[in-house]
């Protein structure tokens, strides 16, 4: 994935002085671009999570603040500003002025995400359609809908901007890291404190062990492969007016 933008960034011969990661959470997506960047900045609206963020890499720093305001970068100073799994709780009427005004010339501007896990085998499928649709139907958070869909609903304000569907997350888990990964779900928390008691976990971790059961896996294997689409939304700072 970084790899991707890393190239994407190339069209337009970025030299790699400065990229900007705003909404960035405790760094996880803003690390892997200090690989690549001179100087890399992280930017989140909430101080617990910037808190979290590593302080041992010598050209990496983060600052508290919302990705709407960017006014402690000079005008056209940034080669990049990304957005992961983010821009649903943005204002973008507001973000992308700022990711305008602080891209030099040709810098690159990219959104990305991940949708839903999902299964190649359809039994499993099933599972996660029934958690999703059925158990937290009601529970979703607004913007989340917006990543479901893969921020089809977006358009970026650059001409020529593009949309890159080729990738995606896979993995192979245990049941139990899978149902570790689905109770970490903002809509399973919300539906939690409604139905406090709810037994409906239990359920989804029965019926994922009775699927690898039915896949012929022994009682200690038991393991599920999972995958995520990622979605990218790409675009590039004209070099001209």
């Amino acid at each position: 994935m970084y790899e991707t933008i890393f190239n994407f960034c190339k069209e337009t011969a970025c030299d790699f002085s400065l990229a900007v990661d705003v909404g960035c959470g405790s760094g996880q997506s803003t690390v892997p671009l200090a690989a690549y960047f001179d100087k890399v900045i992280g930017v989140d609206v909430s101080e617990s999570q910037i808190a979290k963020a590593p302080t041992d890499i010598p050209n990496l720093c983060f600052r508290v603040g919302p990705a709407e305001d960017l006014s402690f970068l000079e005008d056209a100073s940034a080669d990049l500003v990304t957005v992961a799994q983010a821009m649903h709780w943005m204002d973008v009427g507001k973000l992308y002025p700022e990711v305008q005004r602080v891209l030099r010339p040709g810098g690159s501007f990219v959104s990305f995400g991940y949708g839903l896990v999902t299964s190649d085998e359809q039994v499993i499928q099933d599972v996660f359609d029934h958690f999703y649709d059925y158990i937290l139907g009601q529970y979703w958070y607004g913007g989340r809908e917006k990543v479901r869909e893969h921020y089809r609903g977006y358009s970026l304000p650059f001409p020529d901007w593009r949309r890159n569907d080729s990738l995606r997350m896979e993995r192979t888990w245990s049941v139990d890291h899978v149902i570790g990964y689905l109770i970490s779900s903002s809509g399973w928390h919300q539906y939690l404190a409604d139905n406090p008691e709810s037994k409906a976990m239990e359920e989804i971790r029965n019926r994922l062990r009775q699927a690898c059961r039915s896949g012929g896996q022994t009682e200690t294997e038991r393991l599920v492969k999972v995958r995520w689409p990622v979605f990218m939304l790409m675009g590039h700072k004209p070099l001209r007016n």
